[in-house]
């Protein structure tokens, strides 16, 4: 039998290309966005960081963005090195456009679980994902 977690990330990750790209965005791009909806602007490697993607990707996705008017990056008055990244008007109203994209994948995954239910799904799959971005940063040498 199929591995669950992978069939349902497949299955996932084909929704999200089907309906971001009918918006012309990849599935990365609709991350990010989501991601600035939230934080307001950061550092392009603390976007990297935080949504768990290499850098590389990370700046694939927004030279796209950015040619999109989606997103603005301005080089930091601190270190010339470092890009600050934040979304424009029309990223914001982009984001909402994602937050439903999204919204209506939460109700197909979530459908026929109660409200307490979906709490403790969360709780569990809050505290995995905080297990594996300790284990990435190597906070958590001896693996148990």
């Amino acid at each position: 039998m199929p591995n669950r977690i992978e069939m349902f990330r497949r299955v996932e990750r084909q929704y999200f290309r089907d309906r971001l790209g009918t918006l012309g965005l990849q599935p990365l791009d609709g991350l990010i966005i989501r991601q600035l909806g939230r934080e307001g602007h950061l550092k392009q490697e603390e976007l990297a960081c935080k949504i768990a993607v290499d850098k590389g990707a990370v700046a694939r996705s927004l030279a796209r963005l950015e040619e999109q008017g989606l997103v603005q990056r301005q080089v930091s008055d601190q270190c010339r090195r470092e890009k600050r990244v934040s979304l424009t008007s029309q990223g914001r109203e982009m984001l909402a456009v994602v937050q439903q994209v999204m919204r209506e994948w939460n109700d197909i995954s979530y459908r026929g679980f109660s409200q307490e239910e979906r709490a403790l799904y969360e709780a569990f799959l809050t505290r995995i994902t905080d297990n594996v971005m300790q284990f990435r940063r190597g906070e958590e040498r001896d693996h148990g």
